[in-house]
Formats: structure tokens, C-alpha cells, sequence
């Protein structure tokens, strides 16, 4: 998300300033800390925003995450995941779905989890 989310925000809360006429600081441009304009800063704005403020709250999320999800929860939640149709199957992931298959042992034996593996290879195919 830190990686291919930022452009898409970045558009979205700049569509969102031009359509309500809101000041868009000019990104390049050297952000300061509080009421001071006099200090000299070598931390732009896009810098900033990035580092200090969007990082910092995927950070705090994935903390909040990882404190109310273990192990087990967050291996269910990905595999299901993993099979969206959202977006022609991106986040398709057969690893994650075959880890979410032995969630369930009284469902998938041996022999039915090979299958499954077999199955999928062939899934995103068709």
C-alpha cells in the first residue's frame, strides 16, 4: 500500500481540493513545522505527507490489525481475500487460499487439498 497507493490518494485529494476550491500547497515546495516560516527546513511538503503522515497512519493501523487478529484470523482473512473477482483476480494468491483450506481439515483430506491445488492452477485460466 505505501508503494501503490500514494499516486491514487494523492489524485483523489487533489480532485477532491480543485472540485471544493481548496488550496493545494505545491508539493516541491519546503514544509514548516508550526507558525515559524523563518526556519529553514529541507522537508517538502510531498515529503511530509509521505513519511510523516501517510506512513506513519498504515503504521498505526497495521498495529491495530495485528493487536485484534492472530495467526489463524489473518490467514482466513487473506485467503478469502484471495478469492475476489475484484479487479480481474489481483489479489488471487494460491498459496493464501491452500493455507486457508487447511483451516478446515474435516473439509480438505490430503488427497482433496492435492486436488485443490490442481483445481487452482486452473482457476485464473478460465
Amino acid at each position: 500500500m505505501r508503494e501503490s497507493k500514494w499516486e491514487s490518494l494523492i489524485d483523489d485529494a487533489s480532485s477532491f481540493c480543485s472540485k471544493y476550491d481548496i488550496v493545494i500547497p505545491e508539493m516541491d515546495k519546503n514544509y514548516h513545522l508550526g507558525k515559524s516560516k523563518h526556519r529553514s527546513s529541507s522537508v517538502t511538503y510531498s515529503h511530509h505527507l509521505r513519511v510523516e503522515v501517510f506512513n506513519t497512519i498504515i503504521d498505526l493501523q497495521l498495529s491495530e490489525l495485528n493487536s485484534r487478529f492472530d495467526a489463524v484470523n489473518s490467514n482466513l482473512l487473506l485467503g478469502m481475500a484471495s478469492l475476489s473477482l475484484d479487479n480481474s483476480f489481483t489479489n488471487y494468491d494460491k498459496d493464501k487460499i491452500m493455507k486457508l483450506s487447511t483451516l478446515y481439515p474435516h473439509e480438505f483430506s490430503g488427497s482433496k487439498l492435492e486436488d485443490l491445488s490442481y483445481e487452482l492452477d486452473n482457476y485464473i485460466l478460465f
